[in-house]
């Protein structure tokens, strides 16, 4: 008896060890909510696009709905996207409709000839305020 109450004590301190743990970085992000920065989203639903613009032929940006900003990079392999007037980004992994910073896309680029054109691209990383900013007016969804 007297083993197994020192065995679920021994467990229960390591649990909390392990949850203290994680602490400080929750209490920095609430902290830093509280003081009014905001935190880049690190994820986007592929339904709430609501605009976007490119930067050459490799770099896409999005805005969602939430007003979040994402580069993409295609590796400069998607043709017509600098000429786009709409484009589709879908998930190449799981069911989901929601993709991450760091998350393979698949982006659709309809163009006048018969049949759509898609290429492959990387969700690379979620803007700042002062990086949406920073970007040129042509590049700025």
């Amino acid at each position: 008896m007297r083993i197994l109450l020192t065995s679920a004590l021994a467990a229960s301190t390591v649990a909390a060890l392990g949850l203290s743990a994680c602490a400080p970085a929750a209490t920095t992000a609430v902290a830093a909510a509280a003081d009014g920065e905001k935190t880049t989203a690190r994820c986007f639903r592929t339904d709430t696009v609501r605009n976007f613009r490119t930067d050459r032929q490799s770099d896409l940006y999005i805005r969602s709905l939430r007003d979040d900003v994402f580069q993409i990079n295609t590796s400069g392999a998607c043709w017509d996207l600098d000429s786009a007037v709409s484009i589709a980004v879908t998930p190449t992994l799981g069911g989901s409709d929601t993709v991450c910073v760091g998350d393979p896309v698949q982006i659709l680029v309809p163009n006048a000839d018969p049949g759509r054109r898609t290429c492959r691209a990387f969700v690379t990383k979620s803007l700042t305020a002062e990086e949406v900013a920073a970007l040129p007016d042509r590049a700025r969804p």
